[in-house]
C-alpha cells in the first residue's frame, strides 16, 4: 500500500491545533483535502507533478532572508481548495542541486512566510532520528529475518526513542538557565548514562521503592530529577564541516535496481529460506563424496570402502556427518 494511502487514516484522526509537514510526496490531493475536511494546517514541498491549478493569483514583492529570498501566492486547486504557494530561491544550491524551493500551505495570514519555510525546515529533524534509531537503539537487526520480527524490533526502539526524547528535554529545560545558548543535550551520551547506571540503580532502589507519580505531577518530577544530571556529561558534541567526498562510479543498474518489499515478503511466505543452502551444500557434499571415492581407487584402498552421507533439511539448520568404513575382515585383500 503506498504511504500517500496510508496517511490517510492518521490525518482522520488528527488533534486541534497540528500542522503537518509532509515531503514533495505527499503534495497530492486526497492528502489536502483530508486536512481541509478535519480543519488541520499543512506544510507541504511541491513536487513536479502536483495538482492542477485552476488559479493563481500574483506573486508579492521577494523579501530577503537569511538563506535568499522568498515570495508567495495564492493558488486555488480543484474542489475549490485555496492555499498559499511560498517560494524559497536560495543563494547556494541544495545537495540535490536545487535552487528554488516551493511549499504549500493552509496557514492563515497571521503566520508569515519565513515561518512556513522555518517550519519545513524542521522535517528534517525526522531524517535524524530515524539515523539515531539506527546507530544508537539498533533498531536494525539483521538476525531478524522475519518481518513481523523487525517490525517488533522497529517499534520497540520507536518507542524508546520516544522516552529519551522526552528526558533529553528535561535535561535540557532543566538546565537553560545555568547553560549557554544553543546549548543541547545528546541523545547518545544520555543513552550510554541510563545504561551504565541502570543495572546498579535496580539493585540499589527496586521498584517498590519508586512511588507512583501523577501523569499532572510528571513534568516536573522529571525537571526535579533532570537537574542532578551533570551538563557535561550529556551535552552534544558538535559536529565539523563536511568533507567533500569524490563520486566514484556506479554501474547503472545497480543505481536504478528496487527491491520490493511487497515482493520479498510474498516469497518468504511460499519459499522456504533454507532451500537455496541446502541445494548449494548438497552438491557440495556430493562432490567431497566423489573426491573421497575416486582417491580411495587411486591409493588402492580396499574397493569396497562405504561413505555415508546423511543429509537433511530442518526449519532452522542443515546437519551433515560424513563417514567411511571399511570392508569386512573377511574379505580383505592381501597388503603388499
Amino acid at each position: 500500500m503506498p504511504a500517500r494511502v496510508c496517511v490517510l487514516p492518521l490525518l482522520a484522526n488528527a488533534e486541534p491545533g497540528q500542522v503537518w509537514l509532509a515531503d514533495r510526496l505527499y503534495c497530492t490531493l486526497p492528502v489536502m483535502e483530508a486536512c481541509e475536511q478535519v480543519q488541520r494546517s499543512f506544510v507541504i514541498r511541491q513536487q513536479a507533478k502536483h495538482p492542477r491549478l485552476i488559479q493563481e493569483g500574483e506573486w508579492q514583492e521577494p523579501v530577503p532572508v537569511e538563506t535568499g529570498t522568498m515570495r508567495e501566492q495564492i493558488i486555488q486547486v480543484r474542489g475549490g481548495y485555496q492555499c498559499r504557494r511560498v517560494e524559497l530561491t536560495l543563494h547556494s544550491p541544495t545537495d540535490s542541486g536545487d535552487r528554488s524551493l516551493m511549499f504549500w500551505s493552509n496557514l492563515p495570514e497571521s503566520v508569515s512566510a519565513q515561518q512556513i519555510a522555518q517550519l519545513y525546515r524542521r522535517r528534517w529533524s525526522i531524517e535524524g532520528m530515524f539515523q539515531q534509531l539506527e546507530t544508537i537503539l539498533e533498531s536494525e537487526i539483521e538476525t531478524l529475518g522475519s518481518p513481523k520480527a523487525a517490525l517488533l524490533g522497529f517499534t520497540t526502539a520507536v518507542l524508546a526513542y520516544n522516552v529519551l526524547a522526552v528526558l533529553k528535554r528535561s535535561a535540557e529545560q532543566a538546565h537553560r538557565e545555568t547553560q549557554p545558548d544553543g546549548w543541547e543535550g545528546s541523545i547518545y551520551h544520555l543513552a550510554v548514562q541510563i545504561r551504565s547506571g541502570y543495572e546498579g540503580m535496580q539493585i540499589a532502589l527496586p521498584s517498590e521503592y519508586l512511588p507512583a507519580i501523577p501523569v499532572e505531577k510528571l513534568a516536573q518530577r522529571l525537571l526535579e530529577l533532570a537537574r542532578n544530571i551533570q551538563p557535561k556529561q550529556v551535552a552534544k558534541s558538535p559536529r565539523g564541516p563536511k568533507v567533500p567526498k569524490p563520486k566514484t562510479w556506479v554501474q547503472g543498474t545497480a543505481v536504478n535496481a528496487h527491491v520490493s518489499t511487497d515482493r520479498v515478503i510474498k516469497a518468504a511466505k511460499t519459499k522456504s529460506p533454507w532451500k537455496g543452502r541446502v541445494l548449494q551444500r548438497r552438491c557440495k557434499y556430493h562432490s567431497i563424496v566423489r573426491i573421497i571415492t575416486i582417491a580411495a581407487r587411486i591409493s588402492g584402498w580396499p574397493s569396497t570402502i562405504k561413505t555415508f552421507c546423511i543429509l537433511f533439511n530442518a526449519d532452522a539448520g542443515l546437519f551433515y556427518r560424513s563417514r567411511c568404513l571399511s570392508r569386512h575382515p573377511a574379505h580383505q585383500s592381501p597388503r603388499q
